[in-house]
């Protein structure tokens, strides 16, 4: 009987808040298949620590001091062939709210299923692991399960979707700073100069874009921009 390959998917958000205070939100997934899930992984907590980062890696905790620490672990992302990366962007002004009953919270739920399904291929299984988040409904995540199975119709299937605590899980992490990098590009909060701008544009360049506040096209696959189109 033939193995049916496995991905693991990390997710990640930034800037989701009705504060106001950041125009766009970005959900951000990192894609990895299950067999070289575990290598990659330590390879990568091996070189953050070898970089003198020993605690959570997290996009708000990228400065001046740390900066090229931060950007080899971006390296990272881009010399791992087995490594993608997809974000939906969302301007965060223009969400109709009457359309999702007037929460906010499965709106937000909405992009996530938005973010994941375009990935999600036929004869694969998949295992989706979210960051702990405070949820007013109890049942987001079984639900965001149940629609995306739906969407699949016995094309591949959703293994599991659980949630997960990031500061224990290195991918996840990984996926927290490259989702911040776009945030930030999109919401203009990294101040021209400092040691955030300077990793954008280091991903940026090795993701081969002018900048990261950009769409880039469906068929991307390694570092995918998915800005949608709420107009």
């Amino acid at each position: 009987m033939t193995e049916v390959p496995e991905v693991v998917v990390y997710c990640d958000e930034s800037c989701h808040d009705a504060s106001g205070r950041h125009p766009f939100m970005a959900i951000g997934s990192l894609w990895v298949d299950r067999d070289a899930r575990d290598q990659i992984s330590h390879a990568f907590r091996r070189l953050a620590v070898e970089q003198g980062l020993r605690g959570e890696l997290k996009w708000r905790k990228v400065s001046r001091s740390r900066l090229d620490a931060y950007a080899r672990l971006a390296d990272f992302f881009f010399d791992q062939p087995e490594l993608r990366f997809r974000t939906i962007v969302v301007e965060q002004s223009l969400v109709k709210m009457e359309l999702h009953g007037r929460d906010r919270e499965l709106a937000f739920y909405k992009f996530y299923y938005e973010m994941l399904e375009k990935w999600l291929l036929a004869g694969n299984d998949y295992v989706i692991l979210i960051d702990r988040k405070t949820n007013r409904g109890a049942d987001r995540h079984t639900t965001l399960k149940t629609y995306l199975e739906r969407h699949l119709r016995g094309r591949a299937w959703i293994t599991d979707l659980t949630i997960i605590d990031s500061g224990e899980t290195p991918l996840a992490q990984l996926c927290d700073v490259l989702t911040g990098a776009v945030a930030a590009t999109f919401n203009g909060a990294a101040r021209p100069g400092s040691a955030k701008e300077r990793l954008t544009q280091r991903v940026a360049a090795r993701a081969g874009l002018a900048s990261l506040g950009v769409r880039t096209p469906p068929s991307e696959d390694k570092f995918n921009i998915f800005r949608i189109n709420l107009d």
